[in-house]
């Protein structure tokens, strides 16, 4: 059917990176634990106990998604149901906002390796990294709840201000961080950044108004000496990048799916980033910290590039062949919106990445074995600024042996604690723990990492 290549185009093309999200980029749990690798993904300043090699790919995985409204289970029925039975969920219309948030990450690293040079400490990692957001108006959910239940008679229907983005992009980075002062220790990553693919799509207004026969669906219903006619207003477009990929159209320049060759599949963007970090000894137990996350961007390149787009109002004639385009109850049925293939509209285009300001403090206790923490982060990613608060315990005894449990409660509604636990080289955690049936935000970090060459305290000795 027309669309179907496309519609499962724009899902997979976040997951070609693998194949090829709650709202933490990665483990916020980990933050205050000395004896993991993945603490200096959220802050170049901080420094690891010992040099590390991570296990490729399964060696440093996070994985997670948050919504402003949905919960894991409204998820799991989505898909379950082909996305239209969830809209005759009562309990779940009543809980939706003007504005329903959802966004989803993915980040490993290829491989991934740290070591000490005197008092520096040395970072490189190739990794693959995945942001995919989407804004639902709840007037989307109030068409597609009417489209499900429509016999014939009047219709009308109205979208407004839908969004969805997908960035993929692969990122090697070259890290280092050293004590300034006794007390101030500062770090930085640089990254250079392949885009992968990049899709937005964006619906300003929909809105269709039409009265058809009863029965509509039966042939016979339709009568051949009347003219059934509809208000129609869209506009929307829908912009690809991706090498070995885009979008395809049928004879009339309307889009009707997406082609996606394998044997083209590689490069469509490149950009720059940095990362920032220092941590400061404020009083012998007492730490404060600070970092700035994924400052850059990408430039997606033209040749890769497919958009298409409308913007009209006019009055058509509904008939048999065409009806279902109007009154679709497929959430991801984007033939509604008739966009047509927009050459003029091709371009190069520049994207920020996803950036994160972090604001930690930290008071240690028992000669540096156990310790509680604060931590704020902000991270921008589309459609909106997501605000968390992390309060931490952490207990770390040795290297091989550190264990900490948090508790985040803005995006989790105060419902959901963190736990993460380092055991040898196997390291797992997460910073909302599912409780109840429904949880909003969801993430799960696994790391495999071995130690390599001198622990911080020999190297510091050896210079």
């Amino acid at each position: 059917m027309k669309l179907k290549v496309l519609k499962k185009g724009l899902l997979v093309m976040g997951g070609l990176i693998l194949g090829s999200s709650a709202y933490a980029q990665y483990l916020r749990t980990s933050y205050f634990m000395e004896g993991t690798s993945s603490r200096i993904q959220l802050n170049p300043g901080l420094q690891p106990t010992r040099g590390y090699f991570n296990f490729p790919v399964i060696g440093s995985l996070n994985v997670g998604a948050s919504s402003n409204v949905l919960g894991t289970s409204d998820i799991v029925d989505f898909f379950d149901s082909d996305g239209t039975d969830i809209f005759d969920n009562d309990d779940l219309y009543n809980r939706l906002k003007s504005d329903n948030r959802l966004n989803v990450n993915l980040n490993t690293d290829i491989f991934s390796f740290g070591w000490y040079k005197g008092k520096g400490f040395w970072s490189v990692n190739v990794g693959l990294r995945t942001d995919v957001g989407a804004s639902v108006p709840k007037d989307m959910f109030e068409y597609l709840r009417d489209a499900n239940h429509y016999d014939g008679g009047a219709m009308n229907g109205s979208i407004t201000d839908l969004k969805m983005n997908i960035n993929a992009y692969a990122e090697i980075g070259l890290g280092y961080s050293r004590p300034i002062t006794d007390r101030l220790t500062v770090g930085g990553r640089v990254k250079v950044l392949l885009g992968i693919a990049n899709a937005e799509m964006e619906v300003n207004k929909f809105e269709i108004d039409t009265n058809l026969p009863a029965d509509y669906q039966n042939p016979s219903a339709w009568d051949a000496g009347k003219t059934y006619t509809a208000e129609y207003t869209s506009k929307a477009q829908i912009t690809t990048t991706m090498k070995g990929g885009c979008l395809s159209y049928d004879d009339n320049e309307v889009i009707d799916g997406f082609d996606f060759d394998g044997g083209d599949y590689g490069i469509s963007g490149a950009g720059f980033g940095i990362d920032l970090g220092a941590t400061y000894k404020l009083f012998d137990h007492v730490t404060l910290s600070a970092a700035v996350l994924d400052l850059g961007f990408i430039k997606w390149n033209k040749s890769h590039t497919t958009v298409a787009s409308v913007d009209k109002s006019e009055k058509i004639n509904v008939n048999m062949d065409n009806y279902d385009q109007y009154i679709s109850d497929d959430f991801l049925d984007f033939e509604r919106f008739s966009l047509k293939d927009d050459e003029d509209a091709v371009k190069s285009r520049t994207k920020k990445l996803s950036s994160t300001i972090l604001l930690a403090g930290e008071y240690a206790m028992f000669d540096n074995k156990l310790s509680v923490g604060a931590m704020y982060t902000a991270r921008f990613v589309e459609p909106k600024t997501m605000n968390e608060l992390t309060l931490s315990a952490t207990y770390r005894p040795k290297n091989w042996l550190n264990a900490a449990v948090s508790y985040s409660p803005i995006q989790a509604c105060g419902k959901s604690l963190g736990i993460a636990l380092k055991l040898g080289p196997l390291f797992l955690g997460t910073d909302y723990m599912f409780f109840g049936n429904n949880s909003r935000s969801v993430n799960a970090f696994v790391g495999l990492s071995f130690p390599m060459g001198l622990s911080k305290k020999d190297a510091c000795c050896k210079n």
